[in-house]
């Protein structure tokens, strides 16, 4: 091929550059950006050992920007009283996943549901709460030991290739919140999730949505190598065609009715390009605004009063409303989200041989 393309590395088709010195997460490095029109999918190279930066990332974790609300999640969720609807309210990933949950799952305590990539566990615990048959599982010995600590003896520490080998077939429920944007090989990972799940069985994965974006829009995920994938609908229905299951997405324009949301295209423009995290040496460049004690006291006096908690979150969403709603009027190039946004829940069903 030639210099500006290269093979897809999902379908392999012709994927062209789009971008020869992409910022990363960590300074100096940078990275080249393709984009396949095959399977609409992107994806950076050279692919990289990410040890270092999510050792950096875990240190720094409630400063990183797009990690501190995992932290601030984890730190809350034990002092709210249903913390499955309170992570759907909060973000479009935990919404999908307890939409298809609710569409898919007729009895709770006989479905038998992972989340691969569990993380912290605040995930799994509030499944956990809303009476789900839940275990977290996740490759770092870190996250599970803090997990357990946490929320209980819920989590198990494991490698998917490896579980899936020895379990096949055992799993109703697999759960992946933006996790297959961070591997190396998609269709590989995806297709190790098949094999864990029972006939009939359904993977729920969420992942940032390329299909959202113009086709001249770069990259808007979160920095190579950290995320080397920009996956789309068309790139799920590829890996779902491949490996010969069922595919449906869920539709978001119920969440998007109460949790307005505008995107500015500007941000992702070739000549606005975005800074790195960290620099060379592994310090953090740009931080997450601290949240004040005073913040986190009143967020937990309101969420054990419901009513005002209830009033004050529905203000928040009426003076986010009216700020997008005058950026649409007055800014170019701002997309709102409706059915779809700037994240995909993909729901992928195993064939039942029955």
């Amino acid at each position: 091929m030639r210099n500006n393309e290269t093979e897809c590395l999902l379908c392999g088709g012709k994927a062209s550059l789009k971008h020869n010195e992409y910022p990363g997460y960590q300074k100096p490095n940078t990275y080249k950006i393709y984009h396949c029109p095959v399977c609409n999918s992107a994806f950076s190279l050279p692919g990289e050992d990410t040890s270092v930066i999510y050792e950096n990332i875990y240190k720094n974790g409630d400063r990183v920007p797009g990690y501190s609300r995992y932290w601030r999640y984890a730190r809350i969720i034990k002092k709210v009283s249903r913390p499955l609807d309170y992570l759907a309210e909060s973000h479009e990933d935990y919404w999908s996943v307890r939409e298809a949950l609710a569409m898919y799952v007729a009895d709770k305590t006989s479905a038998k549901i992972l989340e691969i990539g569990s993380g912290l566990g605040y995930l799994t615990y509030s499944l956990i709460e809303a009476g789900y048959n839940v275990t977290g599982m996740d490759v770092s010995q870190t996250a599970v030991s803090r997990a357990i600590k946490n929320f209980g003896d819920h989590f198990i520490c494991g490698d998917l290739f490896e579980y899936s080998r020895l379990a096949p077939e055992s799993i109703n429920i697999v759960i992946l919140t933006e996790v297959l944007e961070h591997v190396s090989n998609p269709m590989e990972f995806i297709k190790s999730i098949v094999k864990l799940l029972k006939p009939g069985g359904r993977t729920i994965i969420t992942t940032p949505n390329k299909s959202f974006y113009p086709r001249e829009v770069i990259w808007a995920s979160d920095l190579p190598p950290v995320h080397c994938w920009w996956l789309s609908e068309d790139s799920m229905t590829y890996i779902a065609e491949k490996l010969d299951v069922n595919i449906s997405f869920i539709n978001f324009r119920n969440y998007y009715k109460i949790n307005y949301q505008i995107v500015a295209a500007r941000s992702f423009q070739a000549n606005r390009l975005p800074e790195p995290f960290f620099d060379s040496e592994g310090v953090l460049i740009k931080k997450s605004r601290p949240e004040s004690r005073f913040k986190t006291y009143t967020q937990v006096i309101l969420i054990k009063l419901p009513v005002l908690h209830r009033v004050a979150g529905n203000m928040r969403r009426f003076f986010k409303k009216v700020y997008g709603k005058s950026r649409e009027l007055f800014s170019s190039g701002v997309f709102v989200c409706k059915d779809r946004g700037h994240i995909l829940c993909a729901v992928m069903q195993k064939p039942s041989f029955e």
